[in-house]
């Protein structure tokens, strides 16, 4: 099973090799080993849907793939924390952490995987499935054109709660993981437990282009799990601060802290990430 977590840079790179790989296919059967993969509807129900129907597009949202197949279908996957999917040759061998397989008309077949097996799937028409995974009430894309420091403003001074704890609230801001939080918070200089409410516009500045460079980093690299193909991302999972406890800031060398916010490990720099009041030591931005 892979270390790595699948953030919005890994599964924007699902979403971008699917395009590729799988859309314009058609789905000429299904089979469920894990039955509790399947959200909705009932496992029967979903193979009996899924077998025949071709896939139209493929995107991200959050962290949800959501692939439109023939029929105005669509099917949701999201990956929680280790999952993965894979196309392999049909006949290559269901490896022992398969929780979903697709057959795809050209001999290859999708598999969704999980170690875990907390991976989910979700199949029913686009308006019921986004009212019933509650799509229409995420926050905005951070990946989004439109989303500026006046956007990200706009979301976090309305809240009150730590700035880590917002941040991970898809219904502030879709998508942005634990790890891409704990880094962009670092790179921005800003201590997670202060109130995201408390943000200066220049504080919102730094805060917004370090989102951008954390994940723009993280998508060139593509990710740092194995992509649809097999081939490992060449982004780093222990980055600068995240699961780095105890270990010297690359920046000023203190000694990185972990704590718990909002029941997440939360992993910063004391002195890097000051206090509301304090001033940050010099550092460089990266533009996004």
């Amino acid at each position: 099973m892979d270390t790595a977590m699948a953030e919005v840079p890994e599964v924007e790179t699902y979403a971008g090799d699917l395009r590729r790989a799988v859309v314009g296919r058609r789905i000429l059967d299904a089979a469920v080993l894990a039955p509790q993969a399947v959200r909705f509807p009932a496992p029967d129900a979903f193979l009996e849907t899924v077998r025949g129907r071709r896939v139209l597009s493929a995107r991200r949202r959050a962290k949800f793939l959501l692939l439109e197949l023939e029929a105005g279908q669509t099917l949701a996957v999201h990956l929680m924390l280790h999952g993965g999917l894979t196309l392999k040759p049909e006949g290559a061998g269901m490896p022992p952490d398969v929780l979903v397989a697709l057959t795809l008309e050209g001999g290859e077949v999708l598999l969704l995987t999980d170690g875990l097996g907390y991976a989910r799937v979700a199949l029913a028409p686009g308006p019921e499935l986004s009212a019933r995974l509650q799509l229409d009430a995420l926050g905005p894309e951070a990946l989004d054109a439109g989303f500026t420091p006046e956007v990200l403003a706009h979301r976090l001074r309305r809240r009150k709660g730590p700035l880590k704890t917002v941040l991970l609230n898809q219904r502030a801001l879709a998508g942005l993981g634990n790890r891409d939080a704990d880094e962009s918070l670092w790179l921005a200089g800003l201590d997670p437990r202060r109130s995201a409410s408390s943000l200066s516009t220049e504080e919102l500045t730094r805060l917004h282009h370090a989102i951008l460079s954390v994940l723009g980093e993280g998508l060139a690299l593509r990710g740092t799990q194995r992509d649809l193909f097999g081939a490992r991302g060449r982004a780093r999972h222990r980055r600068n601060v995240f699961g780095r406890t105890g270990e010297p800031c690359p920046r000023c060398g203190s000694r990185v802290t972990r704590t718990r916010i909002g029941g997440r490990n939360t992993f910063w720099c004391p002195t890097c990430q000051p206090e509301q009041g304090a001033s940050p030591g010099p550092f460089q931005l990266p533009l996004p």
